[in-house]
């Protein structure tokens, strides 16, 4: 049949088409198109973002210290990690050494948030999928999952309240904290603040494993239920720190996912390798690598890729779901999987931080000198690899300002897939509510955020 992009180039979209709006628990406005041949029969099948941001545009001629403020409003769930990009792409174009104790105080917040995210996540998006995948509409909520299954929502709610608390400790805010700035940090925690974080997710590791068994109870439940599609094809791409997945790796790896090939490159070249193509179907314009081969970014390319020996809880788990599910994860039930599996790697990561001792001392900022430059930066967002790319003229201010989000790069993969499903799927011009919902499932199963891919 070909792919959404392939139809529309070579003229063949005829016939009627159905809207399915508004896609429901993702961030952002957006609606799935549903293509069919004029003898009714499905065709294709594409994910549409509905909203512009115009942050790229907003930032040019403005001083480029205010840039990352203004770029972590890009995004709720995400903001944190955009405000930290642009600080990184100020500091690698200026030269800036950030001081050891706020550069581990910055991985310490990144970590909780990434956990914190991907807990809001599972409990008010992902949940109510597996928990109760063939109820009506009107219940497939977090309140009918709770009337269902007290325990295991008041698990998740709990684990997810430690990290709020422990974010909320040490960085001021639970969301849009203004503590990372351009050189560092605009302070360093006092000890007993960073002892109470560390009790904080102490008393969080028993919700934890409880809240792995329950997503693996339910994702082996939903695998008879629920017809999984064809497994991904393509590439999964994450950055990464000696050959494994970290949030704030100095490298980006591209493998496929049939580990054919593999590629570890620099953020430089990563920027190079990217390939916008605009659409004018949506306002989200899709970005393509390695010839325009389809590839996925997110938690479960960050598994994939698996985690570095100092989170040996994360990789013993790993390596039991791979036991049972085989390698690679590439197949959409999987991804509830790995984000539980993250929320163990993000913890591990963030209880070695804080009984390391590196987050202490008085010197938390280097002052940047101003100059003529640009830069690049690439960091993971909880929902995948993002980037961002300035140049700043003689006076410190922005001339130029490029973002590239996860749900970009995962753009080309979602609407293969979709189509897949929506082939199995769609029997007619008639979409029931449970066609209509397994639809939305698969697209929910790439974690888009609209907000971050229309910027």
């Amino acid at each position: 049949m070909g792919s959404p992009e392939e139809l529309q180039e070579t003229g063949e979209w005829t016939g009627q088409k159905v809207r399915i709006y508004p896609v429901t628990r993702i961030q952002g406005r957006a609606d799935i198109e549903v293509f069919f041949t004029p003898h009714q029969k499905p065709r294709g099948a594409r994910f549409r973002a509905l909203e512009y941001r115009g942050f790229e545009e907003m930032v040019p001629g403005m001083p480029a210290l205010r840039g990352p403020s203004v770029m972590s409003r890009l995004c709720g769930p995400c903001g944190l990690t955009h405000q930290l990009l642009s600080c990184l792409a100020i500091e690698s174009a200026l030269d800036v050494e950030v001081p050891q104790a706020a550069a581990s105080f910055r991985e310490l917040i990144s970590w909780l948030f990434l956990a914190q995210s991907h807990l809001l996540t599972m409990v008010y998006s992902v949940l109510p999928d597996y928990a109760l995948p063939m109820s009506d509409v009107s219940v497939r909520n977090v309140a009918g999952i709770y009337s269902v299954d007290r325990e295991g929502v008041s698990r998740l709610l709990a684990a997810l309240a430690a990290f709020t608390r422990a974010i909320s400790a040490v960085a001021g805010l639970p969301a849009h904290p203004s503590v990372v700035v351009p050189g560092g940090t605009s302070y360093l925690p006092a000890a007993e603040g960073l002892h109470r974080v560390s009790e904080m997710l102490a008393e969080g590791r028993e919700d934890i494993a409880e809240t792995l068994r329950l997503v693996e109870m339910l994702t082996r439940r939903s695998s008879r239920m629920i017809d999984p599609g064809p497994p991904l094809k393509g590439f999964y791409v994450t950055t990464s720190a000696d050959g494994f997945a970290d949030i704030n790796g100095d490298s980006v790896t591209i493998s496929r996912f049939d580990g054919e090939e593999r590629r570890v490159v620099d953020p430089d070249s990563f920027l190079d390798m990217l390939d916008k193509r605009p659409v004018g179907w949506s306002y989200l314009v899709p970005v393509a690598i390695l010839k325009g081969e389809p590839c996925l970014v997110g938690p479960m390319a960050r598994v994939n890729l698996g985690f570095g020996p100092e989170a040996a809880w994360a990789c013993e788990e790993r390596a039991r779901i791979l036991e049972e599910w085989g390698a690679p994860l590439d197949g959409e039930l999987l991804f509830f999987t790995a984000l539980a599996l993250e929320v163990i790697w993000a913890w591990e990561n963030a209880s070695r931080l804080l009984e390391g001792g590196t987050i202490s001392g008085t010197d938390s900022c280097s002052v940047p000198t101003m100059s003529e430059s640009g830069a690049v930066a690439v960091l993971e967002t909880p929902r995948g690899t993002a980037l961002h790319w300035l140049a700043m003229d003689r006076g410190g201010a922005v001339a130029e300002y490029r973002v590239v989000s996860s749900l970009q790069l995962n753009q080309a993969l979602l609407d293969d897939h979709l189509t897949s499903v929506a082939l199995k799927e769609v029997g007619g011009l008639e979409i029931s509510d449970i066609t209509s919902q397994r639809l939305q499932f698969a697209v929910r199963s790439f974690l888009p955020c609209v907000s971050c891919g229309t910027h």
